[in-house]
């Protein structure tokens, strides 16, 4: 039967070209790797590798395990760091870090469930940028991450992922902008008028959300939502703006080009290590109802 040491020699092997790169990768003897990738061809009675020269080859055998391979050895490395962090780890809090997409009810839903039934843990709620979010889940075990995602199946890091839903932004001004006084809004409009845009959509989707050439970036909801108020306009989450819509301070614009809102998703975010916690399980378990009543 193969072992961990096994596969992670085979797999530093085969992706290095030789033993004496894998074993400066695993910071492992020359000879003890090229044993463990001879134990494994003895017990299988295959060959995986060719020796060319100072070259390691993979053989025909040996490309075709090495993806499943692969996967072994890194499922092998996240189990022994989540029971490791599991083992020396009394979980106090979690630094929970989010965008501009995330909606306040969603955050309260949150809060108000990790109450009840984990009075032992904080939240900190924390605004930031992808980027910054990407490193914190990276390096911060206690990180955990509510933003929109990215159209991959793949996480972006050592971390996990789960696809919350999506939610609605249309485009936003005041009432009595210029803009509504024409008969059709259209894109080329936009473009040449003032648009105040998110930190976090303007670095996120540039594409998408960057259309006029007289932009003004805004990190916080409060002052982008305050400015709106009186000039430009901008894109934002239909359940950030509707209060405002509700009491006639904003209108939301119809644009020609653009027959339906924008839906973008949002993902939660966490570290695998993190995986056997039953904090961490239960938050899971919140977000994930709040979003199938609540997001579409």
């Amino acid at each position: 039967m193969f072992s961990y040491e096994h596969l992670a020699s085979f797999c530093a092997t085969l992706e290095e070209g030789s033993y004496s790169q894998a074993a400066k990768a695993l910071n492992k003897d020359r000879t003890t790797i090229r044993e463990q990738v001879k134990a494994l061809e003895d017990s299988y009675a295959i060959q995986l590798f060719e020796i060319k020269g100072k070259k390691a080859v993979a053989t025909e055998s040996g490309l075709a395990i090495y993806r499943q391979a692969k996967l072994l050895v890194q499922g092998t490395e996240q189990l022994n760091t989540r029971l490791i962090d599991r083992y020396q780890t009394q979980l106090t809090h979690f630094d929970i870090y989010h965008d501009i997409l995330v909606p306040n009810a969603l955050i309260l839903y949150a809060e108000r469930y990790m109450e009840k039934h984990f009075a032992h843990i904080k939240l900190n709620w924390l605004h930031r940028n992808r980027d910054e979010v990407i490193d914190a889940l990276t390096n911060n075990k206690n990180a955990l991450a509510i933003m929109q995602n990215k159209q991959t199946h793949s996480a972006e890091g050592i971390f996990n992922f789960i696809n919350l839903g999506t939610d609605e932004h249309s485009a936003y001004c005041h009432p009595n902008h210029p803009l509504l006084d024409l008969e059709d809004v259209t894109l080329g409009d936009l473009k040449i008028t003032k648009q105040y845009i998110s930190e976090n959509h303007y670095y996120s989707m540039p594409e998408l959300f960057s259309l006029s050439a007289d932009q003004r970036l805004v990190s916080n909801n409060d002052v982008l939502l305050t400015l709106i108020q009186h000039d430009g306009w901008a894109i934002m989450s239909s359940s950030l703006a509707q209060p405002l819509v509700d009491s006639n301070q904003l209108v939301q614009l119809k644009i020609k080009e653009v027959a339906n809102t924008l839906k973008i998703g949002i993902s939660f975010y966490f570290p695998t290590s993190l995986n056997v916690s039953t904090e961490l399980e239960g938050l899971s378990s919140a977000l994930t109802e709040y979003a199938a009543n609540h997001l579409n």
